[in-house]
């Protein structure tokens, strides 16, 4: 009689231990670790700032350049729409060490006119 209870015991601690456990709960995300941008160089944000807007697949086939200056960053150039544009601004606040971005590309197509429900303005 004493085994079983101790069985039964036992059994209820494990059950009440797996069900206790928070199965909602995310596993803490790996933090980043903080760049020190005192130590970054103007030619090294230039880099990351040009791998950044290689790597991005909407400004693929763009040719940018990129220009830093106590962490401000200039980009010149080409850019097919002015949704390139403002690709390349998002991609290059993204970088660490980046304080502003003055974007001065010129965009070929400057925006995609809107669509129109078949009718037109005027009719009756």
């Amino acid at each position: 009689m004493k085994r079983i209870m101790i069985s039964v015991l036992a059994v209820f601690l494990a059950t009440s231990v797996v069900l206790a456990q928070d199965k909602n709960s995310k596993a803490a995300k790996a933090t980043a670790v903080p760049v020190d941008c005192s130590a970054t160089t103007d030619g090294q944000i230039t880099d990351n700032v040009r791998a950044k807007l290689a790597a991005t697949p909407s400004l693929k086939g763009q040719v940018i350049d990129v220009a830093t200056s106590a962490g401000v960053v200039t980009l010149t150039g080409k850019v097919k729409t002015s949704s390139s544009k403002g690709a390349a601004t998002r991609a290059t606040k993204s970088v660490d060490c980046v304080k502003k971005v003055e974007n001065k590309c010129e965009a070929e197509v400057k925006s995609v006119p809107p669509k129109r429900n078949g009718k037109p303005k005027n009719s009756m």
